[in-house]
């Protein structure tokens, strides 16, 4: 081997060698004869570099000479492809890592994805050392921009300046993409496999320097380091990259076993989807509508609200597309009176001015007629212009009134500086050089009726979540370094549980603890109260007539927890409750709130907020946050649940305390971070908002901590 011949020579950084990785001057396939698909991809995609092949039985592979091992090679390559049985794979990533190699694609499966695999997993890593290594169970990765690729298969040829870096856990979805003929200008396709050394992050962040890329668009079925991620995403964010995600593999959180509301209203899919908000990715559901999405994002100016003006030449078209355009949150005002009257100079006699706008036949008249009836339509103040219709497809209806009509309409969309979009209503029959055409006019060609709109609507949202992460600083999109692997704990007893929360500054009621034969201090309290038993292990009280209300006199109070007593010790006699808590309770609440905090591994404590009270499961009307975050934060939480407007005056009822309620909270998510290595979950459940002024109090309350780290006195 003669050094000299690489011209890399410091290893360098994670990220420095993925870069030599997507940018390799050489690189060695491992393998058998096989490689030669992954060869000659290599080659159709206009590899430039030097290729080596290692093969101690074969003289060559695909008219590549072989070297019998790495040790043979005539140079450190930037990159090597490694597809050998998996008995073979830790000792030959340790020949790479000692000979120099920047890092490894390793396609080989049979690892952590393998019921016992996860020893050999663990092998490779600590084989490689500081040399990093994609996969294993990796498909590979290509760079259209610098025409190199590692793929066992292919996955599509793209060429151009710019465009989208696809990061897929695995293959296929980087295949649907690949091979799609919908426009989509794709940059990287980067396969994770097993994520055993290099993330979704570490690629986001190699990725995020190249200032041809336009986009990202993630396919993650797991997140091993959510810090990284986020650190990845602040970075999109600061730069203004749009990332566009789509999550698989959701778990229930009924696999937890925990004693609060809070785990089955904000199972672990909806936190996952918080941290994603938090860092302002575009979630999506398929691979098609991350396609649709990553056109508007690319091809359109950023759209900045929800007014939009909708067109077509059809009836069924403008009903189906108004419906949808509404269904997906688009705002459809109707066009003003001075709109209509220049309208209806252009528009055929039958036709009237609306939005939706059906221009019916006009749309075979001229260009010039055209663009007269689409400038004086978008004459009013729309954020958003959209056309809907349907091409006909080769042998079809001759499309010249379509061409005629979407140039129109992109040109005077243009001319009034409104992004624009073209939505064929079947995903199949918009031609390459129609879309070519609309791109080149600045009207963006979606495909589908369906993903169109998800479309539009997705790329509303990343304006909205750009000009919110705008306004935030570093740390509140960010995550901390959070200790995982603490689930074991003691639950405490509602009297416990508030005394911690009344030490955090939140406000619970005023209440005295007795005994089913003692009940001193009765007459210290405001009637009326409330009776509860006390029980770190009684989650639900009401539905064991563990909680009596509203109790006038001290004697009412008494003869209720006796009463109780007897009836809790033939229901649940394992429990054998002695404590009572007999609490004054809360008069002239406006509404009640529900604010749980939960540890989450590996991504921290995540704060839920919804409406409260009993029916808080069956309403499900709840905004997941991950900690830390803000006041103003929590506040636009709170503000976007359905049902906030009861808090809010609705239909004349009394304003309530919403400032104290915030303030309750921001407490409560101090408390669990200021506690992050004791705390497991904790839930207000409700939080009563009272009369403006009067403050939000928290009436009950549960609690559960390691068991480790806090005294066993408190948990009664």
């Amino acid at each position: 081997m003669d050094p000299g011949v690489n011209s890399h020579t410091a290893p360098g950084t994670k990220r420095e060698r993925l870069k030599r990785m997507l940018t390799p001057q050489s690189a060695v396939f491992i393998g058998g004869p096989f490689m030669t698909t992954a060869i000659d991809y290599c080659r159709a995609i206009g590899f430039q570099g030097r290729l080596h092949v290692v093969n101690p039985r074969r003289a060559e592979i695909a008219g590549i000479p072989c070297v019998p091992n790495v040790a043979s090679l005539p140079e450190i390559p930037d990159v090597a492809y490694v597809a050998v049985p998996n008995t073979s794979v830790v000792e030959l990533i340790r020949e790479l890592s000692q000979f120099g190699v920047a890092g490894v694609i390793c396609h080989t499966a049979g690892f952590s994805e393998m019921h016992g695999g996860e020893q050999y997993q663990q092998a490779l890593v600590e084989a490689a050392g500081a040399m990093p290594v994609l996969g294993p169970n990796c498909p590979g990765m290509a760079n259209f921009l610098d025409r190199s690729a590692f793929m066992m298969d292919h996955f599509g040829n793209h060429e151009g300046i710019g465009g989208v870096a696809l990061i897929s856990s695995g293959g296929s979805y980087l295949l649907d993409i690949g091979y799609a003929d919908r426009s989509l200008p794709v940059s990287y396709s980067v396969g994770l496999g097993n994520q055993a050394m290099v993330s979704a992050a570490d690629v986001m962040n190699a990725i995020l320097d190249d200032a041809r890329v336009s986009a990202i668009n993630l396919y993650l079925e797991g997140i091993p380091d959510p810090v990284a991620l986020a650190a990845a995403g602040l970075k999109a964010a600061r730069k203004g990259i749009p990332v566009v995600v789509l999550k698989g593999g959701r778990t229930t959180a009924g696999r937890r076993a925990a004693q609060s509301h809070t785990a089955s209203l904000a199972g672990d899919d909806v936190v996952m989807s918080a941290l994603f908000r938090r860092l302002g990715f575009v979630q999506v559901r398929s691979a098609t509508e991350a396609m649709e999405t990553l056109k508007m994002l690319m091809f359109a100016p950023r759209v900045r609200g929800r007014r939009t003006a909708l067109a077509s030449s059809g009836g069924t078209y403008a009903v189906q597309g108004g419906d949808m355009a509404e269904a997906h949150g688009l705002d459809l005002p109707p066009p003003s009176t001075s709109a209509c009257v220049e309208m209806e100079k252009y528009l055929p006699a039958l036709v009237h001015p609306a939005n939706p706008l059906d221009i019916s036949f006009a749309h075979y008249d001229s260009v010039e007629q055209n663009v007269n009836i689409y400038k004086s339509f978008l004459s009013d103040d729309y954020d958003l212009a959209l056309m809907v219709m349907c091409y006909p497809p080769d042998g079809g209806f001759d499309p010249a009134g379509w061409d005629i009509t979407s140039n129109a309409f992109a040109q005077a969309a243009r001319e009034r500086g409104i992004p624009a979009a073209f939505i064929n209503t079947v995903p199949e029959e918009l031609r390459r050089k129609v879309r070519e055409r609309m791109i080149g006019e600045s009207l963006v060609p979606l495909m589908g009726l369906e993903d169109g709109m998800r479309a539009v609507a997705n790329a509303i949202r990343f304006s909205e979540l750009t000009a919110e992460l705008s306004q935030r600083a570093d740390e509140e999109i960010a995550l901390r370094e959070y200790k995982s692997g603490l689930t074991e704990g003691a639950a405490l007893g509602e009297a416990s549980a508030k005394a911690e929360l009344a030490r955090a500054g939140i406000s619970v009621p005023h209440s005295v603890i007795v005994k089913h034969d003692q009940t001193d201090g009765l007459d210290t309290l405001v009637f009326p109260v409330v009776v509860k038993a006390l029980s770190a292990e009684l989650a639900h009280k009401s539905e064991l007539g563990a909680v009596v209300l509203r109790l006038g006199t001290p004697d009412a109070a008494w003869q209720t927890v006796r009463a109780m007593a007897e009836k809790l010790d033939q229901s649940v006699p394992h429990l054998f409750i002695r404590n009572f808590l007999v609490e004054e309770m809360v008069k002239d609440g406006v509404g009640e709130l529900l604010v749980g905090i939960r540890r989450v591994d590996p991504m921290g404590l995540a704060l839920t907020i919804g409406m409260g009270g009993t029916d808080a499961e069956l309403l499900r009307d709840t905004a997941t946050l991950l900690l830390p975050v803000s006041h103003a934060s929590i506040g636009a939480a709170l503000r976007s649940l359905k049902l906030f407007p009861l808090l809010d005056g609705w239909r004349g009822r009394a304003k309530g305390d919403v400032d104290a309620a915030i303030d309750a909270i921001q407490k409560f998510a101090a408390f669990a971070i200021a506690n992050e290595d004791r705390f497991i979950e904790a839930e207000i459940n409700p939080l009563i908002v009272c009369p403006q002024g009067q403050g939000a109090v928290a009436v009950d309350a549960v609690m559960r901590l390691a068991e480790n780290r806090y005294p066993l006195s408190l948990t009664t």
